[in-house]
């Protein structure tokens, strides 16, 4: 059934039989020979079920003819993934991307999703942040893509040392308790704040690479109970990497030098196990960035983030959002 007509063109999920020509529309910048490769992957792990195609919407023409397709993913936690349209005519073009952006992310808020992101690498074509804007995603800021080998010793003036403890269901309380409070006045992507519940946050910390609750710590500070910090690592064994999918301070912990300490126990994990250690920052978080600078990492990549906030969840404004 069509949810959106314009002219002689209509936009609808895409059926099992049409998802070949899809993809190839989707995929239309890459070289033939890997196009096919590519779709035939797609399609294999959509069959295995590790991939769900659900999420593909098609803008057909006149004759049934794919000209434009978006792809959506959910996430753990209520969120999901948006493709940027890749649109194959030239009339009409960004009525027909922008349709697509709107049709989908009525169809996630419909179905409970509350954040709806896309990530956009320097190779995008520059019109579809334009797509994204005027469908209802605006672009809300880069994040930069850091790494560090962990062979590399990390030199620190000061030996301020905090006791490391690894998730477990003896401090879950005060861990949820910790997270909440280091996330209070955070830099780091501030348009997020009010979004999820804790509960959803987890949830998409787990799903993250490879999960492992004795990579997720807390860390306390002698004789100071409101001072801590959270620090949440993952595997990602295809580039020999751990990623730092989350460090945090609460406020009687910042501005001390801290952050160096928890990067410290981060390598001390990750030596002898991963080559490198990787992390995202928002490029307007300076404070942060400063401390990965003078911690010895250096850019990887650099993405732009297009963001919209389809709705907070029941009871948001309780324990924790974010």
């Amino acid at each position: 059934m069509a949810v959106w007509e314009f002219r002689d063109s209509r936009i609808e999920r895409c059926d099992e039989s049409s998802r070949w020509a899809a993809l190839e529309v989707l995929y239309r910048r890459v070289p033939a020979p890997l196009r096919d490769r590519l779709i035939v992957e797609v399609l294999e792990e959509s069959a295995r079920g590790d991939l769900d195609l659900t999420g593909l919407w098609v803008a057909s023409g006149r004759g049934g003819r794919i000209e434009g397709v978006l792809f959506t993913q959910e996430l753990a936690g209520r969120a999901a993934a948006v493709w940027a349209p890749e649109i194959s005519r030239k009339w009409h073009r960004s009525v027909l991307a922008t349709a697509l952006i709107e049709t989908a992310l009525a169809d996630l808020k419909a179905r409970g999703i509350v954040l709806a992101q896309a990530v956009m690498d320097e190779s995008a074509d520059p019109r579809t942040s334009r797509d994204l804007e005027r469908g209802g995603m605006p672009r809300i800021t880069e994040l930069l893509y850091l790494e560090r080998e962990t062979a590399l010793p990390l030199v620190m003036k000061d030996r301020v040392e905090f006791s490391w403890t690894p998730y477990c269901d003896q401090i879950e309380d005060e861990f949820r308790r910790v997270l909440r409070d280091t996330y209070d006045k955070s830099l780091d992507m501030p348009e997020l704040e009010g979004t999820r519940g804790l509960d959803e946050i987890l949830a998409g910390y787990r799903a993250a690479g490879c999960y492992d609750p004795g990579r997720w710590r807390l860390g306390r500070l002698a004789n100071e109970p409101g001072a801590a910090a959270i620090l949440l690592l993952t595997e990602i064994p295809s580039r020999e990497a751990w990623e730092v999918m989350y460090l945090g301070l609460t406020i009687p912990a910042r501005r001390r030098g801290l952050g160096l300490a928890i990067l410290r126990h981060a390598l001390d994990l990750a030596q002898g196990r991963a080559r490198m250690i990787e992390l995202a920052v928002d490029a307007r978080n300076h404070p942060a960035r400063r401390l990965y600078e003078s911690a010895g990492f250096t850019l990887r990549d650099r993405r732009v983030v297009h963001l919209a906030v389809l709705g907070r969840p029941a009871g948001s404004s309780g324990e924790f959002s974010a």
